[in-house]
């Protein structure tokens, strides 16, 4: 049963990407031609899905139990098309934060994975983070694009915020916050 679950969950998911890549690297700023991506599907990998260079791996076990997690396939696919060159303590909750937010652009979330407030959690990653990109990008179109370029070309530093939008990153994180607490 494994093996045929496997090729089975390869295959899905490499449907996705055929047929949402391009809205992926659009929303990411990636122009054409875009890179082959492999997908692996591994049993005992603990995460629902793992991406290193052009290569998703995804859990067979997670999607058996989750056969419709088609975001956490889009999630991965936006680690694997911008490649960034530094993920660490100063860009990796915005490299997660941003593959959640192109995931829930794309109408691709779940109910575990939606981008929502957590107060004080701008910059944490993944779903804060993916709400306060949805708060910019209604503040500041185009600078989820921008932080998403600098990120790729591993330019990005706090002062890309001022640049994108005229404001530091610490004082959009509180206009944010103000903002989201408010109930506006």
């Amino acid at each position: 049963m494994g093996r045929r679950d496997r090729h089975r969950i390869q295959g899905w998911a490499e449907g996705l990407i055929d047929e949402h890549g391009p809205a992926v690297a659009s929303l990411i700023g990636l122009e054409g031609p875009l890179p082959p991506v492999t997908v692996v599907v591994l049993a005992g990998q603990g995460a629902p899905g793992m991406t290193n260079g052009l290569e998703i791996s995804l859990s067979e076990e997670w999607f058996r139990q989750h056969p419709d997690d088609e975001g956490c396939v889009i999630h991965e696919l936006v680690h694997a098309y911008q490649r960034c060159p530094r993920y660490d303590a100063t860009t990796a909750w915005l490299i997660e934060g941003y593959a959640d937010f192109v995931r829930d652009s794309m109408g691709m979330e779940m109910d575990w994975t939606k981008a929502h407030h957590e107060p004080g959690g701008a910059t944490a990653g993944y779903q804060s983070t993916a709400d306060f990109l949805f708060w910019l990008e209604r503040h500041h179109p185009g600078a989820t694009k921008g932080l998403s370029l600098q990120l790729m070309a591993g330019t990005y530093g706090s002062d890309v915020f001022r640049r994108l939008t005229g404001t530091a990153l610490d004082d959009l994180v509180a206009a944010y916050e103000a903002e989201r607490s408010g109930g506006r």
